[in-house]
């Protein structure tokens, strides 16, 4: 019999919106992104070790098919919104790079590496062209925007199933990795944007409503849902139809 591994990847990227919340806060999370049309970047570390400090701004899905999707949901909730997994890459979505405890003295060589970089790259006036190591900005970025996509394969080392990151198979977009709507330019699908609101600052990525494939809502939240999935005219899917439980 032949193995259809297709049914093991999604062809929707799932951002999940209920980490820690109550499942109030979690739809409210989920209407506010359907709402504005936008996706809040957040930082995250890339490794929890005290000698890698370094955290990079962006937002998480996962090409988990919904299906397979119980455990991962057990940890980030019941309320999802789903996009087109080639739109989104057009936007450099990508997956994470997942790294073994036994390179994480390469990882912390490169991240020191990284920031020499960024200090020959500051304008210095007496900056010479001959210098060794004159890296350009343009390289400088392309080498930030890679380590943004590292991920520790499992958390501090541990093998239970419970810790291991790399089974959320999680795909990023980063800040770094999309066009930035400043001053007048209007913030289209796709490009980044600072916001404040109650006096808080947070970075954000707009995207459209034909980048999404449907919104996950649980049974008793199915009439807001719906009214949810209209309104952006995306399909809705009913966690307890559509999750393996």
């Amino acid at each position: 019999m032949r193995l259809n591994l297709r049914a093991y990847v999604n062809n929707t990227l799932v951002h999940w919106t209920g980490r820690g919340q109550t499942n109030s806060d979690a739809f409210s999370a989920l209407a506010s992104i359907c709402d504005e049309k936008l996706l809040r970047l957040s930082y995250c570390p890339n490794y929890v070790s005290e000698d890698y400090d370094k955290k990079s701004a962006m937002v998480c899905f996962t090409d988990i098919p919904l299906w397979h999707a119980k455990e991962h949901c057990r940890i980030f909730g019941k309320f999802g919104i789903g996009f087109k997994k080639e739109k989104m890459i057009s936007y450099g979505t990508n997956p994470a790079l997942y790294t073994t405890g036994e390179h994480f003295s390469r990882i912390n060589s490169l991240s020191g590496l990284l920031g020499r970089m960024e200090d020959l790259e500051k304008d210095r006036e007496w900056k010479e062209g001959v210098e060794p190591y004159n890296f350009t900005q343009d390289e400088t970025v392309a080498f930030q925007e890679v380590t943004d996509l590292l991920q520790e394969y499992s958390y501090k080392g541990q093998d239970n199933s419970e810790y291991v990151t790399y089974y959320q198979r999680e795909w990023r977009l980063t800040f770094r990795s999309l066009p930035f709507a400043g001053g007048r330019k209007p913030q289209e699908p796709g490009m980044s944007c600072f916001y404040c609101r109650d006096g808080k600052g947070y970075s954000t990525v707009k995207f459209s409503t034909d980048d999404v494939d449907y919104i996950v809502v649980p049974a008793r939240y199915w009439l807001k849902g719906r009214k949810l999935a209209k309104q952006i005219s995306c399909k809705l899917r009913v966690y307890e139809l559509s999750v393996f439980i």
